[in-house]
């Protein structure tokens, strides 16, 4: 049997090295096995053992070295048709050295018993091209198993609307999606060229993810592409990818999307009206009005092709005059759409099996609204009482017990428990519009879940991570995420920053005279909750305080080597 092995040693320029390990072997049955570093050029510890199967084969990867072996106890194995094919190899930190074997049987019989030695890449030292995540506590055996994966983003510093077209490019042309193992560390990393926004984890095992250019992209865990929609009708050229999917008729797709059993996804359309004689102002309800282009967002459900297939328009079923703070922000103005009113504002989706309907969460709205998908009717209202019109007024949800009501919130979720569990910001002190906003060093923000009891039309709170400010209180006026986890029951909060709430004066990012949010510079934070004890704590923040570090959300996948 002759055996050729060759390696090949690379340094980058900003000293990131990895062995690549190309081994040719002459087993029987014609199979020969080949690894490769980062095949799609994007995910760079990930690699992938290739190799063709003449017949039928089981195959069997052990992965050992760097604690591999303590995280993970059953090393995936697969029983594989004639053909070629690809074995993603993925979840190992980096700078370290592995060893892989593949073995390759066919009835019984080794085909091929090859071990790899392979040396990962390290991690970027550019502090503009990597977050810095900073473990600040950590109990990993109280944790729930899995991996953490989060979409993060980074900002210059400065408010939207005034930043330069580099600056705009800086933050808006790049994104980045990583996973975290058990004890806090890095083990895979993605970098977009756009920001990314909501990711979901697949049932193939896949990622999708939002992205600022109005588009949501499908990778795997070896960074391929394998299915990217956009909006048709998007202020931006096509997609250069000749596959892309439009979802025709709409302006934007955006926020978190959402895959249902059946396997279409569920997601968002914001499309301009025209609304004569509107608002100008969220905290002066005499300041004079004008005729405005008005967002309203549609709640979509598409086919994997693209087609729509169900479709819920806020502007059928509420009151575009019913408005919160944060209408006249310049949230759409940087987005290509000069001067329109961001009235909804939807930013997250869930679906819930058990009666064919939809959770959606309207930020501007302080509102969470469950709607039948076979009627269109809303079931019920999540959110303060207020300011409803009369024909939704037995839609509202009535508290039981203590309940502190979500504002300005973010992605909703249905648990496994059928409970719900959200993010709620807080921003403005939980005031809509036109009342009194409570003072910027008031606030604070949480992970929360949600108990509804449809038939009494009522709802109570049975978790939250806090209730009111403290010395340790994080502020986060936009995005981040919550979980309930299913195996341990811990609570997973996701900050997608924490604000210097004794800088700011304003959070009006439109009003000059005051210290503004954007002004300052952040990050974000990730806690996990044991009950009320806090198991985990990691920080993302540039310690030299030059530049912002958003964590839009994220999830916990249970195995790098199978969907949820």
């Amino acid at each position: 049997m002759n055996m050729q092995c060759a390696y090949r040693f690379f340094l980058s320029l900003i000293a990131s090295c990895w062995v690549s390990a190309f081994v040719m072997a002459e087993p029987s049955y014609g199979v020969y096995p080949l690894l490769t570093v980062n095949p799609s050029g994007k995910v760079p510890l990930a690699a992938v053992i290739e190799f063709d199967a003449p017949s039928t084969v089981s195959v069997e990867l052990e992965i050992s070295g760097v604690d591999y072996v303590e995280r993970r106890s059953n090393q995936p194995s697969w029983q594989i048709k004639p053909g070629s094919f690809r074995i993603p190899i993925v979840g190992l930190r980096p700078a370290s050295d592995y060893q892989l074997k593949v073995t390759v049987m066919n009835e019984g019989e080794v085909m091929v018993d090859q071990t790899f030695e392979y040396l990962t890449a390290s991690l970027p030292e550019n502090p503009l091209a990597f977050p810095p995540i900073s473990i600040n506590h950590i109990e990993p055996e109280r944790l729930e198993p899995g991996f953490t994966f989060l979409s993060i983003r980074r900002r210059a510093l400065g408010r939207s609307q005034w930043l330069t077209p580099a600056q705009h490019a800086f933050s808006t042309r790049w994104g980045m999606l990583v996973a975290l193992d058990q004890q806090g560390k890095v083990v895979w990393w993605y970098e977009s060229d756009a920001r990314t926004a909501g990711i979901e984890w697949l049932q193939n095992g896949h990622i999708l993810m939002h992205r600022a250019d109005f588009s949501a992209v499908e990778i795997d865990l070896l960074g391929f592409t394998h299915k990217q929609f956009y909006a048709e009708n998007r202020p931006l050229p096509p997609p250069e990818n000749p596959d892309a999917v439009a979802i025709k008729g709409q302006q934007t797709l955006h926020h978190q999307p959402y895959e249902m059993p059946n396997g279409d996804f569920l997601s968002f359309a914001a499309n301009a009206y025209w609304i004569e004689d509107y608002y100008t102002s969220d905290s002066d309800p005499e300041a004079p009005r004008k005729d405005q282009w008005v967002m309203a967002d549609t709640v979509i459900q598409f086919s994997p092709d693209g087609e729509i297939q169900w479709s819920w328009n806020t502007m059928d079923h509420l009151d575009p005059f019913r408005i919160g703070y944060d209408t006249f922000w310049a949230y759409w103005w940087v987005r290509g759409f000069d001067k329109h009113v961001d009235w909804t504002h939807a930013n997250g989706v869930s679906y819930d099996e058990r009666d064919d309907s939809v959770i959606v969460s309207l930020r501007n709205q302080s509102a969470i609204i469950k709607i039948d998908r076979k009627t269109n009717e809303i079931k019920w209202i999540l959110g303060r009482n207020d300011n409803w019109p009369d024909y939704l007024q037995a839609k509202l949800l009535r508290p039981v017990g203590d309940l502190l009501w979500p504002a300005y919130q973010h992605n909703p979720r249905v648990t496994h428990t059928g409970s719900i569990i959200l993010f709620d910001n807080r921003a403005h002190g939980g005031a809509l519009a036109f009342e009194q906003r409570l003072p910027i060093v008031e606030g604070f923000s949480r992970g929360v879940e949600f108990v509804v009891d449809e038939e009494s039309m009522t709802v109570e709170q049975v978790w939250a991570s806090a209730d009111k400010p403290d010395e340790d209180s994080c502020y986060t006026n936009a995005m981040s995420d919550a979980w309930l986890l299913p195996e341990t029951g811990n609570h997973l909060v996701i900050h997608a920053f924490c604000l210097p709430v004794d800088k700011i004066t304003t959070e009006d990012s439109m009003d000059e005279t005051l210290r503004s949010p954007g002004d300052f510079p952040y990050g974000g934070r990730i806690l996990e909750f044991n009950g009320d004890e806090e198991v985990l704590r990691i920080d993302v923040r540039d310690p030299n305080d030059l530049l912002q570090w958003e964590v839009y959300g994220g999830f916990r996948a249970p195995d790098l080597y199978g969907g949820r």
